[in-house]
């Protein structure tokens, strides 16, 4: 009997560890999908970056002492506006969470600015 009692007790553990992951899991992602839609935001509001196709990319850890890390990936026309980018990616992403990492994926491409 007092081994079936541990093992429904160990069960309920079980699940209780399972749903507190589940719930961490959920949250992180939703920091990160805020995270992105305001860097989002901000390249729309921009009328000379507004036609770039620049994704920022938020990859939150589990663990809330680790730093997030926001990937910029994309093409644009000068190093000029390459600067613009970044600088404007990290000041949205500080008024958020002070710990990102930024990775600049971006590429210079002279094409598009005689496209444009």
């Amino acid at each position: 009997m007092a081994v079936l009692v541990f093992m429904v007790i160990g069960m309920l553990v079980l699940i209780g560890v399972g749903v507190k992951m589940y719930d961490l899991k959920r949250k992180r992602e939703a920091e990160g999908v805020a995270l992105q839609a305001r860097v989002s935001d901000a390249l729309m509001r921009e009328p000379n970056l507004f036609t770039l196709a620049v994704t920022p990319t938020a990859h939150v850890p589990w663990w809330s002492g680790t730093p997030v890390r926001l990937e910029v990936t994309g093409r644009v026309p000068t190093p000029e506006a390459r600067d613009q980018i970044v600088r404007l990616v990290e000041r949205e992403a500080q008024q958020i969470r002070p710990d990102v990492t930024l990775v600049d994926r971006l590429h210079v491409d002279a094409a598009l600015s005689s496209a444009a």
